[in-house]
């Protein structure tokens, strides 16, 4: 298929399915399928009315990454597209590979506003690598699908972002008879050595064993791709039942799910359903080794404990019989208190706007007048306060109100106590 018209026809079809996507980014790497991919948009994107910027992603892993990181901009320059470079901190792992992956994504999504979608250059080749490279792990459905057209990023916030890969029916020869063939063609691509480096499993895959394979089957990659594609259609077909499942054992507010439920079903369908979950959260996929211990530690717990799983910066934790899932990210302590000078205004703190309307409710704020005039203060709670609601009536403890609410104790400490003078007025958890 033609590069150009693939991108023309893929992003054509986003413009009907997601019309609110004005802008585009492109991950430029600097390397010759991103390259390729930010010709073909500077021609496209103005006549589709899309904003086109590019942003490459520094690791600092390679003595040649500053080199790389002016390549990029120069590419982007000569083509008239805006392009920033963000560095990123890679950090030690097991997998340097995945490790720069994780935080090359994070970087790029959160860069993205909300009426931007990450364009990715991955093509047909490297979908048939990573299908390989999945069988090879012993994937399972989902894992098989590899890499979707289109994907879901949820950012902390709740918010979303997408991820387009417009060329995974577009073969890496044909991308590069794409750059061959424009008036821009003397533009030269980074080459990364570690795409030549035989110790990386997609390395060995691409240079000797799939070469073997079409030998025999010369249309190797493109059934290959074809393959993961028919795996993502039934993957989100089994999404769709998944979610109707899931549906009555969650909580919309808290997003946990009630354990005794998930257990009353057949236990062919427990890992499916909790996978599908921690997919909805944007956690990473719990790995088959820890599967077992979801059951031994988790389920089969004790009714008073308070047991936890962790991988990867995530972590299963189980309270008063419902699952939760969180990332490391939820359970950081809150920044410094902060006095609110004049409570009538919002006032913004800790990642949120605060205002009087929604700490109190309609018949509260006629009692509000005479509090207004005292010093107002918002800060984490610390443990041993009591509230007062509206400094009106008897007081109770906030570790009872969080024990009212449902709140779990490794959420406490990030329960906002608001001060008028001496009272504790208002209570706010910021899970």
């Amino acid at each position: 298929m033609n590069p150009v018209a693939a991108l023309d026809a893929f992003l054509r079809a986003r413009q009907l399915d997601t019309p609110h996507i004005r802008g585009l980014v492109l991950a430029l790497s600097a390397g010759p399928d991103s390259l390729a991919l930010l010709m073909a948009l500077a021609h496209i994107a103005p006549s589709l009315n899309y904003r086109l910027r590019a942003v490459h992603i520094h690791h600092g892993l390679h003595a040649d990454a500053d080199a790389w990181a002016s390549q990029a901009l120069q590419q982007a320059r000569a083509l008239s597209v805006p392009a920033n470079v963000i560095r990123v901190q890679v950090s030690a792992q097991a997998s340097l590979e995945s490790a720069a992956r994780a935080a090359r994504y994070e970087a790029l999504i959160g860069d993205c506003r909300a009426d931007e979608a990450l364009l990715l250059a991955h093509h047909q080749d490297d979908q048939a690598e990573t299908l390989m490279l999945r069988l090879m792990r012993g994937a399972g459905l989902q894992g098989l699908a590899a890499m979707r057209a289109e994907s879901i990023w949820r950012l902390p916030d709740g918010t979303a972002r997408r991820r387009w890969r417009p060329w995974l029916s577009v073969s890496r020869q044909q991308l590069m008879h794409c750059l061959e063939g424009t008036e821009h063609s003397d533009l030269s691509a980074v080459h990364d050595p570690a795409n030549d480096d035989p110790r990386f499993a997609r390395t060995a895959l691409r240079h000797d064993i799939l070469p073997r394979l079409k030998q025999h089957w010369p249309g190797a990659s493109m059934q290959l791709a074809q393959a993961a594609e028919q795996l993502a259609e039934q993957a989100q077909a089994l999404d769709i039942f998944a979610d109707n499942a899931l549906a009555p054992l969650l909580d919309e507010r808290t997003a946990s799910l009630d354990m005794l439920a998930l257990m009353a079903l057949p236990q062919t369908v427990h890992q499916s359903l909790i996978a599908r979950w921690l997919s909805r959260a944007q956690a990473p996929s719990l790995p088959k080794r820890y599967w077992p211990r979801v059951v031994s530690e988790l389920v089969l717990a004790r009714a008073d404990a308070q047991p936890q799983l962790a991988w990867a910066g995530w972590s299963l934790r189980r309270y008063k019989q419902r699952l939760y899932v969180l990332h490391d990210a939820e359970l950081a302590a809150l920044p410094e208190g902060i006095d609110w000078p004049d409570p009538q205004q919002p006032l913004f703190w800790a990642g949120c706007e605060w205002r009087l309307a929604e700490l109190f409710q309609a018949p509260a704020l006629a009692l509000l007048p005479g509090l207004l005039s005292r010093p107002w203060r918002l800060a984490a709670r610390r443990g041993g306060e009591r509230y007062r609601p509206n400094a009106q009536g008897p007081s109770q403890s906030v570790k009872h109100w969080c024990q009212a609410q449902n709140i779990p104790p490794w959420q406490r400490h990030r329960v906002v106590c608001v001060w008028a003078g001496n009272d504790v007025v208002a209570l706010k958890c910021l899970s």
